[in-house]
């Protein structure tokens, strides 16, 4: 099974490549009646208690990039080329890229979720699929790909690369409790469930053209956990000389067999975190929030890990690619990844140890929500966000206006700036009897110009989340009768 066949896997959980938490729906964060607000938050507390519909009760995709398709392709005289097209000049290309190009995405499904109230303490209890995946692209691998030596240029270096991928299963029990008038406090204990990770970082790449043949001199390291089976070319029967017996064949990289997965869940790999967060009414019309999410680590059992050489490597690739820059355009990218992984020449490490730890990556959140002194259904908040992920970390800040416009509706709009880019989004909450329904989206504006396929061709960033669950318990919401 080749590595596409591992990203279809990856993407049965969810759709591929950060590996950040934007499965929370950040736009929701202010929103009145929002049923997972306590996953922003554990302090927050719902208005009725809850149990997931099976498969609807909370869907959540995302995918953040400061790319688009509209980077990679264009139309001209009728047709769509992509960027090793001649038209498609050099600089017109790379004045779309920044130096750190990243590609973030994830997935958050609960397969079982519950809430309910005792007095003044709120309880949640929920089983849930997380995905993460994140790939981070310099500028300068664009560029290498794009001019090569056609300029003369025989020396690249393509430092910084890396793509990493976590998936777990969390098992939480959230705790929230009112304390006087002014203060809530909450935490949530998870406990996790490793189910695959790998992360491969290229620290420093440098190339050199010799003739015929690319000098390679890197610095990198590599880790895969889980259910995924690595295999070295000597294993795999591919290596074309000694040198090649420790290298990992990608092209063999799969699952576990039926019997290795079997050992795997009779002992599979284990974690603990935690979340934690506060809530305080300044005054009147004034509400303070702070969270911190996922601090807490997973022990991964029998990693592979793997390094590059000390010495230089020759390689031969980057000369087979469809410079027309017409035709199969995932074609043209699959031989693009098939080389840059062939240069990557990691070699398995010998005497690995039974366990790896990998901490998780957390977020925090610090929020301020105003409301109107005359019209308290008419409120204004201000959200700041950090993800804490290494060469993954992205900070935001987003302005919402949120309106409870009746006992039965309310609605947010929202406006954020970020490390990736501006984005404005858009939820809505229905409270029915018996019912809660939710949509909503981090960033609509990619949304309004897609591909006949639905993909953004402006920017790949956009957060979809929507969920329906029964609800116990007649809904009151935060404001009385009269206001």
């Amino acid at each position: 099974m080749k590595r596409r066949y591992i990203l279809s896997f990856v993407l049965m959980l969810v759709s591929v490549v950060s590996l950040s938490a934007q499965q929370n729906l950040r736009t929701a964060y202010f929103l009145d009646g929002y049923t997972y607000a306590y996953k922003m938050n554990p302090a927050f507390q719902g208005e009725r208690g809850f149990l997931a519909i099976p498969a609807l009760g909370k869907l959540s995709m995302g995918v953040e990039s400061n790319l688009g398709l509209s980077t990679f392709v264009k139309p001209s005289d009728g047709r769509l080329i992509t960027f090793l097209h001649p038209d498609f000049s050099d600089k017109e290309f790379l004045d779309g890229m920044r130096h750190g190009n990243m590609l973030l995405s994830n997935v958050d499904i609960p397969v079982l979720a519950l809430g309910f109230r005792t007095g003044k303490a709120y309880h949640t209890l929920d089983l849930s699929v997380r995905v993460d995946a994140g790939a981070n692209l310099t500028k300068d691998l664009f560029s290498f790909i794009k001019v090569g030596s056609s300029d003369g240029t025989n020396t690249w270096d393509i430092s910084d690369l890396g793509v990493r991928a976590e998936a777990r299963m969390e098992l939480a029990y959230g705790f929230s409790r009112r304390f006087g008038e002014k203060v809530t406090a909450g935490a949530r204990v998870k406990a996790l469930m490793g189910v695959a990770r790998a992360d491969v970082a290229m620290d420093m790449m440098n190339l050199k053209l010799n003739g015929e043949e690319w000098a390679v001199n890197a610095k990198g390291n590599a880790s895969f956990a889980g259910i995924l089976d690595v295999r070295t070319k000597g294993e795999t029967g591919s290596a074309t000389d000694h040198s090649q017996q420790g290298s990992i064949d990608w092209n063999a990289l799969n699952i576990k067999s039926v019997d290795d997965l079997k050992k795997y869940l009779d002992s599979p790999s284990t974690g603990f975190a935690v979340d934690l967060g506060v809530a305080v009414d300044v005054l009147d019309y004034l509400t303070v929030s702070a969270s911190v999410l996922d601090l807490g680590f997973i022990g991964w059992k029998d990693p592979v890990s793997a390094s590059t050489p000390e010495t230089a490597w020759s390689f031969t690739g980057f000369d087979n690619l469809n410079l027309d820059g017409e035709g199969n355009v995932s074609g043209q990218f699959e031989t693009l990844g098939d080389d840059l992984l062939g240069a990557m020449n990691f070699v398995k490490n010998s005497g690995d140890g039974n366990k790896m730890s990998s901490n998780l990556s957390a977020t925090a959140h610090l929020g301020v929500e105003a409301r109107l002194p005359f019209y308290e259904r008419l409120s204004v908040g201000l959200l700041g966000t950090h993800r804490f992920g290494g060469a993954y970390s992205w900070t935001e800040g987003r302005f919402s206006l949120n309106w409870a416009l009746l006992r039965i509706f309310s609605l947010s709009g929202s406006y954020a700036i970020s490390t990736i880019g501006d984005s404005m989004g858009a939820a809505v909450n229905f409270h029915l009897p018996g019912l809660t329904l939710f949509a909503g989206l981090d960033s609509f504006l990619p949304m309004m110009n897609v591909t006949p396929e639905y993909i953004p061709i402006d920017a790949l960033n956009t957060n979809m989340t929507f969920g329906l669950n029964l609800a116990f318990g007649k809904y009151k919401g935060r404001f009385p009768k009269n206001k």
